[in-house]
């Protein structure tokens, strides 16, 4: 009887899983480019807002990345790297794509050497949106509005929860009762 209540138990805990709502986000990543002796690999990027670009330098030279990122003709960000070497970490640098720095759009990241351009990144920031579609219809929050609406309004969530516990409840009843018999 106590494996039956226990099979019925585990089957309507997997049932009520179902009913739950589901969220996704993504963690902030970290986007390589390689800064060969004649080549930038790759030569272009997209990537999310809150993402990291990390540049490794493999030549022989310093290399300087600058970005200009309110398009006034002015560099606004730099970074720095020194020649290829295995034992320090001076040879790579990066930017961090916060939002309110970096807003969604294209980017031209100029690579320096020696003072003159060496590459440019063609950068694409995307935008990290993790919102649903919008408010519920008929949402308000901290309005006079609110105060006088009906409050007889269902909470989906707490009425698809309610019901998976009755049919829990239910199922756990029923297979009590025929084990008794």
């Amino acid at each position: 009887m106590m494996i039956e209540m226990s099979r019925a138990l585990v089957i309507a805990l997997l049932m009520s899983s179902f009913a739950m709502p589901m969220a996704s986000g993504h963690g902030a990543n970290d986007f390589s480019i390689i800064m060969r002796g004649s080549s930038l690999q790759p030569g272009l990027a997209e990537v999310m807002q809150n993402d990291s670009v990390t540049f490794y330098n493999v030549a022989d030279t310093n290399r300087t990345i600058r970005v200009d990122l309110d398009g006034n003709g002015e560099y606004d960000q730099r970074c720095e790297t020194e020649p290829s070497n295995s034992s320090s970490i001076r040879d790579e640098c990066s930017f961090i794509l916060d939002w309110d720095r970096w807003p969604a759009g294209n980017y031209y990241l100029d690579i320096f050497e020696n003072g003159t351009i060496w590459n440019t990144l063609n950068l694409t920031v995307m935008p990290d949106l993790h919102e649903e579609a919008g408010p519920p219809t008929g949402y308000s929050f901290n309005s006079e509005d609110s105060a006088n609406e009906d409050s007889s309004g269902k909470n989906d969530s707490l009425l698809a929860l309610t019901v998976m516990l009755i049919l829990v409840f239910s199922v756990v009843i029923i297979t009590a009762k025929g084990g008794d018999e």
